[in-house]
């Protein structure tokens, strides 16, 4: 006889069960909410590739540049030794980004002069000196970063304080981000134990990092506000004095992606470039591009020589290169070496119509205040852009404001080319007044300085050059003056004229 199952005990073991997986469920879940797995963007979650190429036409794209990846140089030059600004910005090419570009930038030029005012009421013969440079780097197919490097010089200081700020944008949303848009997760522990590793692993640094400052400040949430993306890693900038003593200057570190698996959230394959191809670089100098015949000049007539400072610029440097060539006239250019990239074609059209390229440094910074390695670079990465581009290196330099001391002479293997006759182009900005400067003041021999940066200046030249040339001056380069007066120009000597 079969043994019959009590069905009326077992329901409630089976209440019990069924609650509990409900339970484990629940649970499980809710994990599954609050804890969602970590990965990263997918591939397919980034723009299609006619969305990239319509976004790519939107923008400005310089020749290929390791440090200016995107965006065109907006400069903002005077030539005030006492009171010295340079500053240079890309602008990309979106209103709305650029106009975030340009309120940074202004921001900084704002602070620099409250700063300004309050050490001139102390001191009223005070000196002082802006200089703001930039990188751009494009990661994926709709990311760019600029990173504003800031210098507040006042002679009042014993050094200058230099400072870094850092925007990234989604270009595609037109939308800066920070680095909760670009990582997922708890990512911040990691980021910051990734961060000592790496000062572990420096020389300067791994000292340091013992102090009580790193230790509390590596930590602090609001540690990573300044940031870039670049080649698959995220570069972290620090404030002077945020994590070290000031003289460690701005600590930056690099972060390969790879290092943070798991929490990036954005999408970076695929790469944003131009929808027209450069040539690839090489390491071998392109062959000289030939520039037209220079004509004879007459060493017994009248010469004088014009220049140009800060260029090049798209649209005032064709002007003045047009009335140049329309009046058979000549010029040199002193040109900056970080608006090399992004002008290149007016470059090179100013050498191949015959005008003597010069070099007038990489950002207008004071010669005469910088350390050797800086010096260095400020001539050295100038000539190398130009060369680059045209085949042959500037044989003159023009140093900003004039700034010239016996270290500047020693060090700069070039002769230096400075004026004798001031139009005060950049200070006056006003056509008529820089034209009746020259016109009035101008005599056989002179090396007259003029800022090509200025549609006012373009139109002092069409007023200037055909009443010179109808006067019976030879408007030649500032080399081929100094040749024709029998003075051979030698390096680490200055050149201000070549009167007869």
């Amino acid at each position: 006889m079969q043994k019959r199952i009590n069905m009326n005990k077992t329901k409630p073991v089976i209440r019990v069960l069924l609650i509990v997986l409900l339970v484990v469920v629940l649970i499980m879940s809710g994990l599954w909410l609050f804890y969602p797995p970590q990965q990263n963007a997918p591939a397919s979650s980034g723009p299609t590739y006619n969305e990239v190429q319509v976004l790519a036409q939107q923008l400005n794209f310089p020749q290929i540049s390791e440090d200016h990846e995107i965006g065109t140089t907006e400069s903002i030059v005077n030539d005030d030794a006492a009171n010295a600004e340079s500053i240079h910005y890309p602008v990309l090419g979106i209103d709305s980004i650029d106009q975030k570009i340009k309120q940074k930038v202004d921001d900084i030029k704002a602070e620099f002069e409250r700063q300004k005012a309050e050490f001139a009421a102390k001191d009223p013969n005070l000196q002082s000196e802006l200089l703001v440079e930039y990188s751009s780097y494009v990661m994926g197919e709709h990311t760019a970063s600029v990173v504003l490097s800031y210098d507040y010089n006042f002679s009042s200081l014993a050094h200058p304080d230099a400072q870094v700020d850092t925007l990234v944008f989604d270009l595609k949303e037109e939308k800066q981000l920070t680095l909760d848009d670009v990582f997922q997760g708890d990512y911040r522990p990691v980021l910051s134990k990734l961060a000592v590793q790496q000062f572990e692993q420096s020389d300067l640094y791994k000292e340091a990092i013992q102090e009580e400052q790193f230790q509390a400040a590596i930590n602090d949430p609001k540690a990573f506000q300044k940031f870039a993306l670049k080649d698959g890693n995220l570069l972290l900038y620090f404030d002077k004095y945020q994590l070290f003593a000031g003289s460690y200057g701005i600590p930056m570190i690099t972060i390969p992606f790879s290092d943070l698996d798991g929490f990036l959230k954005i999408n970076t394959e695929g790469k944003l470039a131009p929808t027209i191809t450069e040539p690839a670089q090489t390491d071998t100098p392109p062959e000289p591009s030939q520039p037209v015949q220079a004509p004879a000049i007459d060493p017994s007539k009248p010469m004088i020589a014009l220049s140009f400072d800060d260029g090049p610029h798209p649209v005032n440097t064709p002007r003045i290169l047009d009335t140049l060539k329309q009046n058979g006239a000549r010029a040199t250019f002193f040109v900056l070496g970080n608006r090399v990239d992004s002008y290149a074609d007016v470059l090179k059209r100013e050498y191949e119509e015959g005008h003597e390229i010069g070099s007038h440094t990489f950002s207008h910074a004071s010669l005469n205040k910088l350390g050797t390695e800086d010096l260095n670079y400020q001539v050295n990465e100038t000539d190398s852009r130009i060369q680059n581009l045209i085949g042959v290196a500037p044989a003159l330099l023009r140093p900003p404001y004039g700034a010239v001391n016996d270290t500047v002479k020693a060090m700069v293997n070039k002769p230096l080319a400075l004026w004798n006759l001031d139009t005060l182009d950049w200070k006056s900005r006003d056509k008529d007044a820089v034209a009746n400067t020259i016109l009035r003041d101008v005599s056989d021999g002179d090396i007259i300085l003029m800022h090509d940066l200025y549609g006012s200046t373009a139109d002092a030249v069409e007023i200037a050059v055909p009443e010179l040339v109808k006067r019976g001056y030879q408007i030649v380069t500032v080399s081929e003056l100094l040749n024709a007066r029998s003075i051979t120009p030698t390096a680490g000597k200055v050149y201000t004229d070549a009167m007869p």
